[in-house]
């Protein structure tokens, strides 16, 4: 009869635990190697397939891809735009749900004290909040026209900076500390980045929601709170003259791109439930 030295039989805890760890490690790496990528044509029709989806139920998943796929044509081919608008639509979404809970903690707040954070970080004084104030700013923006502006201002997602660091809306910075990169063909500025997709959707929408240049785009969305109709990009993007140098010419961009791609459908589109 064989014989095994009892040693051999037992395994301490933490060297099985090291075991199975260094396992999955291996498994995962077999995986990003070996495992094969969704071909262009299956990365689109799942493009497809999600978007119509989302325009017939009003409804997105909530997803954390947090980098635009590129398809290899020119960056206006349709395949591009089909997975920049599914991949970035998400997001949108999210950071507007995020937006409407903060939204809903101000209306229920009953002492000031507990609107100096949020006060703070939509640009107000905080010697004395103003609730209907801050309500002005903490509010959402149109799918439709989230969208436009970031198709537009990254070549739907093409451009160095989206795709090296993730800035999707141009924005610009003057501090030498904030994390941009340098445009090859301007000074004076860098252009901001960001470690993923959804947080420079978050700057952005924190930009239109604070800054004093979008003041006149704020008071048009109260008031059609006050009126009660519906937020739109085609109507708030009149009053965003000031984000570019293009002025009027800017505007008509953004609007054509809405209706060119049918980006209406998705204004006020809301995250499927887990």
């Amino acid at each position: 009869m064989v014989r095994f030295h009892k040693n051999l039989l037992v395994t301490k805890p933490a060297t099985l635990v090291l075991i199975v760890a260094s396992g999955c490690v291996l498994f995962a790496l077999v995986l990003l190697i070996f495992w094969p990528k969704p071909s262009l044509e299956a990365q689109v029709l799942v493009a497809r397939t999600t978007l119509q989806h989302a325009r017939k139920t009003h409804t997105t998943r909530a997803e954390h891809r947090q980098a635009i796929p590129q398809a290899p044509e020119e960056s206006q081919s349709q395949a591009q735009r089909l997975l920049f608008l599914a991949t970035m639509l998400p997001l949108i979404a999210m950071e507007n749900d995020r937006i409407r809970n903060q939204r809903e903690f101000v209306k229920r707040a009953t002492l000031p004290v507990q609107l100096i954070t949020l006060a703070l970080a939509y640009g107000l004084r905080t010697t004395k909040v103003d609730k209907s104030e801050l309500l002005k700013r903490v509010d959402v923006l149109p799918e439709s026209l989230v969208l436009a502006q970031a198709a537009i201002e990254s070549a739907w997602g093409t451009s160095r900076f989206a795709r090296e660091g993730n800035a999707l809306f141009g924005e610009r910075t003057y501090n030498p500390d904030t994390p941009g990169m340098t445009p090859k063909r301007a000074s004076g500025f860098k252009v901001k980045s960001f470690a993923s997709a959804q947080l420079s959707i978050r700057s952005y929408m924190l930009t239109i929601n604070s800054h004093q240049a979008y003041q006149t785009f704020r008071h048009r969305r109260a008031t059609l709170r006050t009126l009660n109709e519906p937020l739109t990009g085609h109507v708030l993007a009149l009053h965003l003259k000031a984000y570019s140098e293009l002025g009027t010419v800017y505007i008509k961009r953004i609007t054509d791109t809405i209706s060119a791609n049918d980006l209406s459908d998705f204004d006020g589109i809301k995250i499927t439930p887990e």
